[in-house]
């Protein structure tokens, strides 16, 4: 094996790629309960249940992207014992964890807070991004040494991709923020929401599968 700490920490981020799949699934309930709660739609005593299911969901989120955040920072730093590129990415996880733990706290408020829990989810996401633009840039230079040139044009196109989801996240996000404080859009924004938790599901299933083929990879070689 050419590179056994690369090994082991794509690993070990692999399992918390799996991991931060389960805490968005959580997260994205959430936020959509949290916006049939503010949208009016329902009446006080279900848009309450509402407030308290979408808290427990997101404040259980936290904590889980938080154990996979920690798991994702030590294979990082394993990885990046043999490629550089991972090093790069371990500030970005770390400050991704600090802005979905402290949005947590806002998940089922309204207003300006309303908009703070988007605000920090968002800035969360970008961290995510950045820190996944290192991880795929890692293991392409990493398929480059393994002669590898299948993987390093599979991780083009996968980089690509979730950079274009990433942004269209990100919209979606703010779109359907204003439209829950508005209260204009009604179902619409519930649909924007779960479009929006699509498209974060794809973007984990796309990551943990290029992981997946990377640690493959890297046992054979």
């Amino acid at each position: 094996m050419k590179f056994p700490n690369a090994a082991k920490g794509v690993s070990k981020i692999f399992n918390a790629e799996i991991i931060s799949l389960i805490a968005a699934l959580l997260g994205g309930v959430g936020m959509i309960l949290s916006f049939i709660a503010v949208s009016g739609n329902v009446d006080q005593g279900a848009s309450k249940t509402l407030f308290i299911v979408t808290g427990a969901l997101t404040l259980v989120a936290g904590i889980v992207i938080a154990v996979a955040g920690i798991m994702s920072i030590v294979g990082y730093f394993q990885a990046g014992k043999d490629e550089a590129d991972f090093k790069k990415a371990i500030l970005c996880v770390i400050f991704s964890i600090v802005f979905t733990v402290a949005a947590s706290f806002f998940a089922n408020q309204t207003g300006f807070f309303g908009w703070l829990y988007t605000i920090l989810t968002v800035a969360g996401n970008i961290c995510n991004m950045l820190a996944t633009i290192f991880l795929i840039l890692g293991l392409m230079a990493l398929s480059v040494k393994c002669g590898r040139q299948d993987m390093v044009k599979r991780g083009k196109d996968i980089l690509t991709t979730l950079v274009i989801l990433y942004i269209l996240t990100f919209v979606l996000n703010f779109i359907g923020r204003w439209g829950a404080e508005a209260t204009v859009f009604g179902s619409i924004v519930n649909w924007l929401s779960g479009l929006s938790l699509c498209f974060t599901v794809f973007l984990y299933i796309f990551q943990i599968y290029y992981l997946g083929k990377a640690k493959k990879m890297l046992k054979e070689n």
